[in-house]
């Protein structure tokens, strides 16, 4: 009986040690990245397409034999629209999953939460929509696809200065997003006569539009999210504001635009240059998914960045010094990072609704 015991005893050790390097030989198989976005929840309109733009890209490395004979695989992390549950899902990526590279389809506010996360853990984090200003600073192991608001506000400000209004008057979201872009405009420009800020889950903007029509601004500067502008464009029509109104770039949006019915009309906005190479990839997107998101070029040379400074590399260390001197035509346009792993090679262009479509100034 003894000896039966200690053979099952056997048995059972060499099953646990076939699992485990069946297991190992499984995880040396593949190179995991974890995606961590709003994919439910508020922004889903957000995180989802990004979500499927990094699947895109995946999905055609994969079918060319992936990065040095090894597939990706993508390691899905829900954070519900939810900055606190960001943390959590981020950690479960760092120290259940040990994913070293990560990529972030989430707005400014969960993005800063993270940020710490990867640096601290030496985990390579690229962010793929969060564009608050900062978000990168004195972190070597965070890089961003997405361009800084530095650089939207930047051109804000210049627009500005071309017309020169006398007055201008803010209506801001407040989050770090809205407040990053106020403070670079009224910081770049002034001759702020009003500045108002309005909360996320706001559905109501009238308080604070009264106080800007009393101002009476030659210009309104909005940011916020695109969810927002339906309601708030409808009510500065019903309030009677006449200032001219610029919209940051989260409303350059076709989809936006048609639920705004009319009300929009003469507004100016901002996006990125759209590159020569956008056409191609809004095309392979709109064949799968059988619509089009501007935003999902970031998340699709996010990924391709991470990949191209993979392929080749020993491990995360060698990662991240090719991402700082890695180049390449993207989706986006030139693809390329500063010193502080901020995207660069982009520049704006200004639009202005005329006839419900966003012309090209």
């Amino acid at each position: 009986m003894k000896k039966i015991n200690i053979l099952i005893g056997l048995c059972i050790v060499a099953l646990v040690v076939v699992i485990g390097l069946l297991v190992a030989s499984s995880s040396e198989d593949v190179i995991k990245i974890g995606v961590i976005g709003h994919f439910s929840g508020d922004y889903a309109s957000y995180g989802i397409p990004m979500k499927q733009a990094i699947e895109l890209y995946v999905d055609e490395v994969n079918a060319n034999g992936g990065i040095d004979g090894k597939k990706i695989q993508l390691v899905i992390e829900d954070d519900g629209s939810d900055a606190v549950k960001s943390a959590s899902g981020m950690n479960k990526l760092v120290n259940v999953d040990n994913a070293d590279y990560i990529l972030s389809s989430q707005g400014s506010g969960a993005t800063a939460v993270i940020t710490p996360i990867s640096q601290n853990n030496g985990k390579v984090l690229m962010i793929t929509l969060g564009s608050a200003p900062g978000l990168t600073e004195d972190k070597n192991y965070v890089f961003r696809s997405i361009l800084s608001d530095v650089f939207q506000g930047a051109k804000m400000v210049e627009h500005l200065k071309n017309v020169k209004p006398k007055t201008i008057a803010g209506l801001y979201r407040n989050d770090p997003y809205g407040v990053g872009i106020r403070d670079i405009v009224e910081k770049g420009y002034g001759n702020v006569v009003n500045s108002e800020l309005y909360e996320p889950s706001s559905t109501d903007f009238r308080t604070q539009l009264m106080k800007i029509k009393q101002a009476n601004p030659d210009v309104l500067i909005i940011a916020g999210a695109s969810d927002n502008y339906p309601i708030l464009f409808k009510q500065v029509k019903e309030l009677g504001i006449t200032s001219t109104v610029i919209v940051s770039e989260t409303f350059y949006d076709k989809n936006v635009l048609e639920k705004i019915e009319g009300n929009a009309e003469g507004a100016y906005t901002l996006f990125p240059n759209e590159p020569v190479d956008y056409a191609n990839f809004a095309k392979k997107y709109e064949t799968k998914y059988g619509e089009t998101f501007a935003y999902g070029m970031y998340a699709y040379d996010g990924v391709t960045a991470l990949v191209k400074a993979i392929d080749g590399s020993k491990n995360k260390e060698e990662v991240r010094e090719k991402l700082y001197n890695l180049q390449f035509n993207g989706a986006s346009g030139s693809v390329g990072f500063d010193n502080e792993g901020d995207r660069i090679g982009i520049d704006y262009t200004i639009y202005q609704v005329r006839n419900g479509e966003f012309v090209a100034l």
